[in-house]
Order: structure tokens, then sequence, then C-alpha cells
């Protein structure tokens, strides 16, 4: 492991690795900034600067690439570091209308407004008829994008900075799962299957039409799962420009989607270099009947006591 700190107000540049006596690293799948969290000793060699670039490298390897949001002094004499990659710049909120665009290419547009810096991006498929957002924060933009992409019959996709460029990365079953499971890393887990969440049965799709004033409602719903759980609905604006059946069409889309209970594991255990949010593993718990592939929701890495927390559920 490799921690270098760079002074942007000086250009003086440190290996801080030394120093660190505790380190942190978490990744989220969705809506978040990968974060590295440090604790280091104070010296007067190295000036903290808020906006100051960190970097945490494995192998040789680029695992993190941030930049100083807060620092906090301790009269025990060290200094607390909290660093985000340039995706907490997504946090900034916008108004946009985007028309006839793919997710990749309105990721692109964004990131040229705000200066951010973009690696090769995948063609992520179909233009999206319309998509506005009206002061939005720009990472909802983005993940609005990828999720229409997805309930729309293209694949699923994670944004995620690859060591100072955006990327967008396709969620897919490698031949060579890393396994986490009795036996294999894991020192403890929590298993949950949940309706309450992002599940359900009846999907409704609104167009206001501008001509007789009345609200086109488009629906598809399952009558088996509602009379088990009750009706949980989900209900968007239509896209203009859709036909009537190209409407219905995206209700069944998206209620195939949703309509099953979410489940999610929790695991606790030795750290996997590298691992972050996103990846597919395969857990391996066969004492609790679970033998099977997981999307990594969250990847909080202790890269000195080398465990891992995470949180993942069934892809």
């Amino acid at each position: 492991m490799t921690i270098q700190y760079q002074d942007i107000e000086t250009g003086a540049a440190f290996d801080i690795t030394e120093l660190v006596s505790a380190a942190k690293w978490t990744t989220v799948r969705r809506g978040s900034p990968a974060k590295l969290e440090l604790t280091v000793l104070d010296t007067p060699d190295v000036t903290w600067t808020l906006g100051g670039i960190v970097t945490y490298l494995e192998d040789g390897a680029g695992r993190f690439y941030g930049y100083v949001f807060r620092i906090s002094r301790s009269q025990e004499g060290t200094v607390e570091i909290t660093a985000y990659d340039q995706t907490r710049y997504l946090k900034n909120q916008d108004t946009y209308v985007f028309q006839d665009l793919r997710a990749d290419e309105i990721l692109r547009q964004i990131a040229e407004d705000y200066a951010l810096q973009v690696g090769e991006l995948p063609n992520t498929g179909a233009p999206i008829a319309s998509l506005v957002a009206d002061r939005k924060a720009l990472f909802d933009i983005v993940l609005e994008a990828l999720d229409r992409t997805l309930t729309g019959g293209g694949a699923m996709f994670y944004l995620w900075d690859d060591f100072g460029t955006l990327q967008l990365s396709q969620v897919a079953l490698p031949k060579e799962l890393p396994v986490v499971g009795e036996g294999s890393l894991a020192t403890g887990f929590t298993h949950e299957r949940s309706i309450d969440g992002e599940t359900y049965d009846r999907v409704e799709m609104v167009r206001e039409d501008e001509e007789s004033g009345r609200r086109q409602v488009y629906a598809a719903q399952d009558d088996e799962a509602i009379t088990r759980w009750g009706v949980l609905k989900l209900q968007e604006d239509a896209d203009e420009g859709l036909a009537p059946e190209e409407i219905r069409a995206r209700c069944q889309e998206l209620l195939d989607f949703y309509d099953r209970p979410e489940e999610t594991l929790s695991l606790s255990a030795l750290a996997l270099p590298g691992l972050r949010a996103g990846q597919v593993i395969f857990c391996d718990l066969p004492g609790s009947g679970i033998q099977q592939a997981f999307l990594v929701e969250e990847a909080a890495q202790d890269l000195m006591e080398e465990t891992m927390e995470l949180k993942v559920k069934v892809v």
C-alpha cells in the first residue's frame, strides 16, 4: 500500500504511507463518491490544504485519486483527513433537457460542463427520447439515464472514477468470480429479503393530454403479487414522443425488473485488494443455503487491518 499527498498551494508532494495509522477506503455503487478516510501523524513537514490531492495505490495499481474535503486536528497529534474522488462534484445541482442522447453522451456533456475528466466511455445503447431535470443533482441525472437504459432493455452500467477519470462499466459476470464465504475470507454475515425498498407489483406511466387536459394512465401489474403483498406502485411520467404501445411495453419492462423481493447480504471478511462497489462476487455460504453471485453495492475496506465490510445484493 502506498498513500501520497500533494499540496496544491505549493505543489509539494509527499509519500505519507509511514505517517498513516488508519485508512478506510469506501466505494458505493449508486449516488455517493468514493471516499478515503485517513488518520495521519501531524508533522510540520506536511501542510494539509483543502483541495489537496490524495492517492492510494496497491501493488502499483491506482485505486483512489481524490481531493481533500475535510481536515480535522486533535490534541493527540494526529490529523483526520477525508478525501473524495471527482464524482463528489456530481452532487452539484443543475437543470438540463436532453433529447435523443445515450447515457454515456449525457455523462460526457455534464463532465464537459463541469471540467471533469472522462475516460473512454462505452456506448450504452439506444438513445433516451427525453430526459428533463430541473435543479437536480448531477448524480441523480446520470443515474436516471442509466436506470432508463437498463429498464429499456439495455445493460446495467455503474458510474465510477478510475484513478482520476470518470468511467461507465457494465455489470458483468466474469469467468472467474472472487469467492467470499465460509472457509474463504468471510467472518460474519447478515442475510435479508425485503419488499420494503424498490419492489413494485404495479407500474403506471402518466401522460398529460394537452388537447383534452386529461391524464392518460398506462399500467402493468402482477395480480398474484398484489394478492400476496398488496399494491406496491411505481408511477413515472411517460416520455414525450412515445406511442401508446411503446409506453405499455415500458410499463411491462419496469414491472419485470422490479416485481421481486430485494435480497441483500452484509458481509464481514478479510480484504480482497481492489474490490469495489459495482463488481460481482460469488458468495459461498452453504450452511445458510446461499451459493450464488451477488453485486457489490457498498465496500468499505480497512487498509491497515486488511478487512472489509460489504453490502451486496442479488445480481
